[in-house]
């Protein structure tokens, strides 16, 4: 079976004049970026392809031929780059972006908001930066924040921190801007089985640094001027608990921020990558069921990254970045006897600094 593909470029298909000159084709896309990126690497010898401009309109379909095409990238040409020499020949490289870099999402804006809902503050900071689409899990959307606030901060940007804040993945994606739940329950999901469809893996299933049994924030409490504590424990089997550096401004953001702290947490708790044959139903922040390895080993993890690359010749494979392991992964069912592993301290840390009498 051979790999198919399908290029637009400013409203022209391109994808015929691609066919004999085409050395590479890779579309990434990453959770906790604000945006996708592609590049096409082009055998520039007779210049057959028209030089693209900044900012023109890109699409890029992949699959297999006989069983039809998905789209896997849509954005603009962010850079085009020509390259040669008198032994490797000419080459023309064409860079696109989900985000539209010549627009005014990288612009800083300067405003704030009370009591404002996450919808509501995307929604605003959307309309000035030109995304006209704005599409929010539902169960994000009304969580809202006492103050927030945008200093010289680019929409991009803005978007990428409060994710974080709140436990979610933000993306642009050419006029539409997405932000989603973190590690929620979705469908989508694809196999890597050794002996089918798997090529290569390269995994650790348990991590012991980026671990931690429980996450707690703080916030002031003015009224009855004492610093007060926000927890959650994750089920992860270690004694360490993670502290929030900073002070939040009030309960509801400690609760927030110590939500996606464990989302984190449990998301870091181990890490690899496979390759496998051209799959455009992987998708970041869906499941990989990985069989075939060892035990321990197998079992499902949840997508950190795709990325997914054409040669020349019709090789067609999707490279996975893997986080947050389970189903079976980081246990060996033939374990007889583990050593228990200490209960987590259940003492507070110091939230305060001795030499500062007021708030921190």
């Amino acid at each position: 079976m051979r790999a198919a593909f399908n290029v637009t470029v400013a409203g022209t298909n391109i994808t015929t004049a691609l066919l004999p000159v085409l050395v590479s084709l890779r579309v990434s896309d990453k959770v906790g970026t604000h945006t996708d990126s592609a590049e096409l690497e082009i055998d520039d010898t007779d210049a057959r392809i028209v030089l693209p401009r900044k900012g023109a309109k890109v699409s890029i379909s992949l699959g297999w031929q006989g069983e039809g095409m998905r789209e896997v990238f849509r954005g603009t040409v962010d850079e085009v780059k020509s390259s040669g020499s008198r032994g490797s020949g000419r080459r023309l490289r064409i860079s696109a972006k989900g985000m539209d870099t010549t627009g005014p999402a990288k612009e800083g804006q300067q405003r704030h908001w009370d009591e404002a809902t996450v919808e509501t503050i995307l929604r605003d900071a959307a309309e000035f930066a030109g995304v006209s689409n704005v599409q929010i899990d539902p169960a994000l959307r009304s969580l809202s924040r006492s103050y927030f606030e945008m200093r010289d901060e680019s929409f991009a940007a803005m978007g990428e921190r409060l994710s974080r804040e709140i436990g979610a993945n933000f993306r642009i994606v050419d006029d539409t801007v997405i932000l989603s739940k973190r590690n929620a329950d979705y469908e989508a999901a694809v196999r890597a089985a050794w002996g089918e469809n798997l090529h290569s893996w390269d995994i650790a299933p348990q991590l012991g640094r980026p671990q931690f049994s429980g996450v707690r924030s703080r916030w002031y409490d003015v009224e009855n001027t004492g610093w007060q504590i926000v927890e959650r424990a994750t089920g992860l089997d270690v004694r360490a608990i993670h502290s929030g550096r900073l002070s939040l401004a009030g309960p509801t953001e400690a609760t927030q921020q110590t939500d996606s702290d464990a989302a984190t947490a449990e998301r870091d708790a181990g890490e690899g990558c496979v390759v496998i044959e051209g799959n455009t139903a992987a998708i970041p922040d869906g499941l990989c069921i990985v069989s075939g390895t060892r035990p321990g080993v197998d079992g499902s993890y949840r997508i950190e990254a795709v990325t997914h690359t054409l040669n020349r010749g019709g090789g067609f494979v999707t490279s996975l970045d893997l986080k947050q392991p389970g189903g079976g992964a980081g246990t060996d069912a033939r374990e007889t006897a583990t050593q228990p592993v200490a209960p987590a301290a259940t003492s507070t840390p110091p939230t305060f600094d001795p030499d500062v009498t007021g708030p921190q």
